[in-house]
């Protein structure tokens, strides 16, 4: 057994089936909708982590490191599905590919965000408001929503409209919407808090993807 198999952790969704390449590793199950906790009492901090699940469950794991300051740690990662996040971050093989360092994108709430952001209205209607990539703005007045993302590289994240003609990217370091009622969806999980500011950035530091 290789030194890296001997340090590597998975970590899965509930009813999601591991490789068999990974069914002899530790393996932590970790249910979506309280991620969070569990992996705040489960997760130990090895060489690596396979992530197997959602792209909520890599933003979770990756959310968790920033906050421990863990970001040394690798992240491989093995969706059930053909996701934003596995798009912008190609997997690698989980046990022998070798890391790269890529930006890491959260929001001013603590999350982190690895495939997609969808910003509306209560009830998924329109939003007023403004929003600003760097110092260039994407829009001010109304419209039917917002749509930020990782790019994987560069700079870091990126934003469009959702709908619309002007639904051209403008990328930088900062996505920043301000407006009166904000519901804010990453990764296919909306937040059930109404908010009247979304910002997206680029952290100081950087995570590890196996590639």
């Amino acid at each position: 057994m290789s030194s890296v198999t001997q340090s590597t952790v998975v970590v899965r969704a509930p009813d999601v089936r591991i490789p068999g390449s990974l069914r002899d590793l530790e393996t932590i199950t970790v249910d979506l909708d309280s991620a969070k906790a569990e992996l705040k009492q489960k997760l130990t901090f090895p060489r690596r982590i396979v992530v197997a699940g959602p792209d909520d469950l890599l933003a979770a794991v990756i959310a968790r490191l920033m906050a421990s300051e863990r970001l040394d740690v690798e992240v491989a990662y093995t969706p059930t599905e053909n996701s934003h996040a596995s798009a912008i971050y190609p997997p690698g093989d989980p046990l022998t590919g070798t890391p790269r360092s890529v930006p890491l994108i959260r929001d001013d709430r603590g999350f982190v965000l690895v495939g997609k952001a969808k910003i509306t209205g209560p009830d998924g209607g329109p939003l007023t408001g403004e929003t600003f990539v760097d110092s260039e703005k994407l829009f001010t007045g109304q419209a039917k929503a917002v749509i930020v993302e990782p790019t994987g590289e560069g700079d870091g994240v990126r934003a469009r409209l959702g709908k619309g003609l002007r639904r051209k990217w403008l990328t930088g370091r900062a996505a920043q919407t301000g407006g009166l009622e904000l519901v804010v969806t990453r990764d296919g999980r909306t937040d059930p808090s109404v908010v009247t500011r979304a910002t997206f950035y680029r952290n100081t530091d950087d995570w590890l993807l196996i590639s």
